[in-house]
């Protein structure tokens, strides 16, 4: 998909692309933070058939929504392709997780598995990119990105139960659930 992009002076940014429908769709962010979204039958067309109109909040709520963040919907044939080398999983932190209450960097969940979290939804707030030093709470919810097996390590992680052992050795299942 192309989208086109293009500042609009006084107002923000403009940004347009045709669906696969061949719906058109124009996007404007405004400098006030509100968002516009246009609907388009026909790329030629003047008019709208639909606009709506969004707060920051709004937007970014429904971001996380479009970005899948609570719901991952069956794959087709070309996502599953992709899926075989990269994958998103949504894991729970559980209280006795090694991850729970350290920071990112400190966790070194990133040496320690190969994978990145991308995303901490904590409660009812989404933390999108968080930063090194967000601490991990028991109860979040990591976006994480990686491979399978990167992937499945931090799930060990986040139910693993830290009694001072070392965090390779397998530890019984604490019920964390995977979203």
């Amino acid at each position: 998909m192309e989208i086109k992009t293009g500042d609009l002076p006084g107002v923000g940014k403009r940004y347009a692309f045709t669906t696969a429908d061949g719906d058109h769709i124009v996007v404007i962010l405004h400098q006030s933070g509100h968002r516009e979204i246009y609907h388009f039958a026909d790329a030629e067309e003047d008019e709208p058939d639909l606009m709506v109109k969004f707060s920051d909040e709004e937007a970014r709520h429904l971001g996380t929504i479009l970005m899948g963040v609570d719901y991952q919907p069956v794959a087709d044939d070309r996502v599953e392709l992709l899926l075989k080398s990269v994958r998103i999983e949504w894991v729970k932190v559980c209280p006795e997780s090694e991850l729970a209450n350290q920071t990112i960097i400190d966790s070194r969940l990133r040496s320690k598995t190969g994978a990145t979290i991308i995303g901490i939804q904590r409660g009812k707030d989404m933390i999108g990119s968080p930063d090194v030093n967000e601490v991990v709470l028991p109860g979040d919810t990591l976006m994480v990105i990686g491979n399978r097996d990167q992937t499945k390590k931090v799930d060990e992680l986040c139910q693993s139960c830290s009694n001072g052992s070392d965090a390779d050795e397998s530890t019984p299942d604490t019920g964390a659930e995977r979203k």
